[in-house]
């Protein structure tokens, strides 16, 4: 085991500074989650009695779905149904291997990520970064069997060896000329993988670029900009839509839509608003989970911009559920705030979009295995913030739980089961 260890080590790149301590299972889950977990399942407590039942019988736990050879290439738009389903299957064996020590689930979950431990080329479309982010699942599998020994050193090292090298230089940089959901898919999974591989380099790079720092001396710089905008091409009741024509080189470190200032507005406002709010929960639920794992790395992005994503759920839940509509417009961000109803038509860092109203659907809230619980437990029992603060937020949980025997689930078709680690009732709710 502390030769498999040594291995991964040899993989990284050292920063001129001194390195961090990661601490392991530390991308979706920590110890603490499976002990408490497994104590609440052991005493048959509810509802987390519930939750592992549903978990084990979930037809992605089977032992028996077959695990098939994905080859060495990822190309067109099979991200979904390869490294996101493959992801969804290995994720809840290698948890129930956790949850109970039974073997099989390991030697399962090894089998997915062993055939999922080959590629050499991937999907370089237009949406490469949101497509290749997607292995985050199939990494955080891996994480949960880190120390698993029946995961042979060679298939651990290949598996090691290919994020390194082949997926996190297709998602290291976000998606600067897209919607910032896209880039955060990206960066959830680059994320992953520097945990996973105890990279400080890479780790501190996604933390600064997302609180808007500059890179470090010793790092890549990030993509520069602005956006060099072309003519524009539409105009609707809630958006303007340009032409992009590439980014400049005028300022480095410039910052796009994935940064968490500029994806969640001072206010609460989410940079998607125009678009669509199943987007919008989307985007917010991948900054959760990205908060989620530099909490358990010690870093705390959720409290940062005075708790700049609770103020987007916030926003954005109140709207879904019906009580927010715009009582007038501002171009200017400082005046609108979560109380006045001042809508803020934002020109987006892409260049591409600019926001002039606020989309009217109200969907799904970002689908049964988004991780409305782990944001919950967090500002209440961490950030220990008063339960007023979170009323949007507790009051979808009640809703989605509630429709789903009354515990989060890892989602549902047409695209949430590969995109949510889920079950964060089981592994997040505390008494």
């Amino acid at each position: 085991m502390k030769t498999a260890v040594l291995l991964l080590s040899a993989l990284l790149v050292v920063c001129s500074a001194g390195a961090r301590t990661f601490v392991h299972p530390g991308i979706d889950v920590s110890q603490a989650d499976i002990d408490r977990a497994r104590a609440f399942v052991a005493e048959g407590r509810e509802p987390w009695a519930s939750s592992f039942a549903a978990l084990k019988a979930s037809p992605y736990s089977s032992l028996e779905a077959p695990v098939f050879d994905r080859g060495i290439s990822l190309v067109g738009a099979n991200c979904n149904g390869t490294i996101g389903m493959d992801g969804r299957r290995a994720h809840d064996l290698a948890l129930l291997y956790r949850l109970t020590d039974d073997v099989r689930y390991a030697e399962k979950a090894t089998a997915f990520l062993n055939a999922n431990s080959h590629y050499e080329t991937l999907d370089s479309r237009g949406t490469a970064p949101l497509d290749n982010g997607k292995i985050y699942l199939l990494v955080e599998a891996a994480e949960l069997l880190r120390y698993y020994p029946g995961w042979a050193k060679a298939d651990k090292v290949r598996f090691a060896k290919m994020l390194r090298d082949v997926f996190y230089p297709m998602i290291k940089d976000g998606d600067p000329a897209r919607f910032g959901n896209q880039g955060l898919f990206a960066y959830r999974g680059a994320l992953a993988i520097a945990i996973f591989l105890e990279d400080e380099c890479k780790y501190d790079r996604i933390w600064r670029y997302l609180n808007g720092l500059p890179h470090r001396a010793d790092q890549e710089a990030y993509v520069s900009g602005p956006a060099r905008v072309g003519p524009l091409l539409n105009e609707d009741a809630f958006q303007r839509t340009w032409a992009i024509l590439g980014q400049a080189d005028e300022i480095a470190d410039y910052g796009y839509d994935e940064q968490l200032r500029y994806y969640i507005y001072a206010n609460g406002q989410c940079q998607e608003s125009s678009r669509d709010q199943g987007h919008v929960m989307a985007g917010l639920f991948q900054m959760v989970a990205i908060a989620e794992a530099f909490w358990l790395q010690g870093d705390d992005l959720y409290g940062a911009l005075d708790n700049r994503i609770l103020k987007g759920l916030e926003w954005n839940l109140r709207f879904n559920f019906g009580a927010w509509e715009p009582r007038g417009f501002t171009d200017d961000e400082r005046e609108a705030t979560f109380d006045n109803g001042l809508f803020y038509r934002a020109r987006h860092r892409s260049g591409r979009w600019q926001s002039l109203a606020p989309h009217m659907d109200k969907p799904e809230f970002g689908g049964p295995g988004a991780p409305r619980e782990a944001a919950y437990a967090h500002y209440l029992h961490d950030a220990k913030l008063p339960p007023d603060q979170l009323a949007w937020l507790k009051k979808a949980i009640d809703q989605e739980n509630a429709k789903n025997g009354g515990f989060e689930t890892w989602g549902k078709a047409p695209n949430w089961q590969y995109e949510w680690s889920g079950w964060g009732t089981l592994m997040k709710r505390r008494l």
